[in-house]
């Protein structure tokens, strides 16, 4: 919060006339001290003007603001409680409560306070950005992007909020949003390189490798080390089929940043796309060495063996994926299918069990749940998984005919 911006009008009500002079004076005060810088200054006039007029929501409110810029944020947050206590109706004194809560990250106090503020007023811009930086910060992300969208229509040329727009967009998974909102940000901020790269990255992910690629080259020319960059111009080649300029980059980068450990994963993908396991395999190594934690390498990895019927070093690696990651899903199918393929059932009994509950959407580790459980003897159980698989694949093929009617 900063000093120039806690200047308001006050409507106040002295306790009898007496005091009437006394008071306009300490806000007066008060007003020349904020002029001239003095915070604790005016903290001390503001603070005896609120013991003269303890009624008034405004002097209070004013006093938490001094506090606030003072960096004494209970004391703050106990006077913007008074402002809002005394009159519910006064959104700036909520505005300025949940951002003090803000500040503490206290996102379940903080959010309700801004949503006061922007429902008494659905104009203001610093209500309804705060309102939804705090949602994003708190991952309520559509939610965020709703106020931020707002909040851009009030301040158009606000690259900054454009940007954040696109952010939340993009965590809601509404790529097409997303990626219209970081063009905005890029035309009204071309030099912000960050805002450049999120521009591309979206522009790869809705599958537009050509207008990617000059987005990244175009960071690139102005910052010829960005590594995000050029990672993601071997990623945007990679999505156009062009496996030989993608893993011309990704070497290229490596040769610049040997111990990066995504760009050995990003090369050893581009090699196994291009069917070259055996030199695909030591930068899945090579990832996994400099980062042991990469679950997708760990993976990837394990998927490269399963092609060659290598199913022991499957297993290795698919037992170290879901150790990272226990929420992979993907990882659990496959180590119960070579599992399975192994002949321990029980083992993969369990572990399609989990990828089933992990991906209930998805027909294949019903399907594979089956087959395990009537080499198990269980048939009933197992009619039953491979019913389950049958409806959901009957449901993704409505769902997507009805997409292709509806184009």
């Amino acid at each position: 919060m900063k000093l120039a911006c806690c200047i308001f009008l006050f409507t106040v009500v002295s306790s009898s006339a007496q005091n009437a002079q006394e008071l306009q004076q300490k806000i007066a005060d008060g007003r020349a001290l904020i002029a001239k810088g003095d915070a604790s200054g005016a903290l001390d006039a503001f603070r005896k003007a609120s013991e003269l007029a303890p009624q008034s929501a405004e002097l209070h409110d004013q006093v938490g603001f001094l506090l606030a810029v003072l960096k004494r944020g209970a004391e703050a947050r106990e006077e913007f409680q008074k402002a809002v206590a005394l009159n519910d109706q006064y959104a700036i004194a909520h505005y300025h409560l949940g951002v003090a809560f803000c500040l503490d990250e206290d996102y379940p106090h903080c959010i309700p306070e801004l949503q006061k503020a922007a429902g008494l007023d659905a104009k203001s811009f610093p209500y309804r950005s705060h309102l939804g930086i705090a949602l994003a910060a708190a991952g309520r992300n559509a939610e965020a992007a709703t106020q931020l969208e707002a909040a851009a229509e009030l301040q158009p040329d606000n690259a900054d909020i454009w940007n954040r727009l696109g952010a939340a967009y993009q965590k809601s998974n509404d790529l097409a949003h997303a990626v219209d909102a970081y063009r905005h940000a890029s035309q009204l901020s071309p030099g912000n390189l960050d805002t450049r790269n999120s521009y591309g990255l979206m522009l790869v992910q809705t599958r537009e490798a050509d207008k990617a690629i000059a987005e990244f080259q175009h960071v690139l020319e102005t910052d010829p080390g960005n590594v995000n960059a050029a990672m993601n111009i071997g990623s945007a080649y990679m999505l156009k089929g062009d496996l030989d300029h993608a893993i011309a980059q990704f070497r290229a980068l490596i040769a610049r940043n040997p111990d990066l450990a995504v760009a050995h994963y990003d090369l050893g993908l581009a090699l196994k796309n291009r069917d070259d396991l055996d030199h695909a395999r030591p930068e899945f190594e090579r990832a996994i060495e400099l980062d042991p934690n990469m679950a997708e390498a760990h993976y990837t990895l394990g998927i490269s063996w399963w092609q060659v019927g290598d199913f022991d070093r499957t297993i290795a690696q698919m037992k170290e994926a879901v150790r990272i990651r226990p929420d992979y899903g993907e990882a659990w199918f496959i180590l119960g299918t070579a599992l399975k393929q192994k002949g321990d059932l029980s083992g993969a009994l369990s572990a399609l069990r989990e990828a089933v509950r992990l991906r209930p959407d998805d027909p294949g580790p019903y399907n594979t749940l089956g087959q395990a459980l009537r080499l198990s003897g269980d048939v009933e159980a197992s009619k039953v998984a491979f019913a389950q698989g049958a409806k959901v694949k009957a449901a993704k093929e409505a769902q997507l005919t009805d997409m292709m009617n509806h184009k």
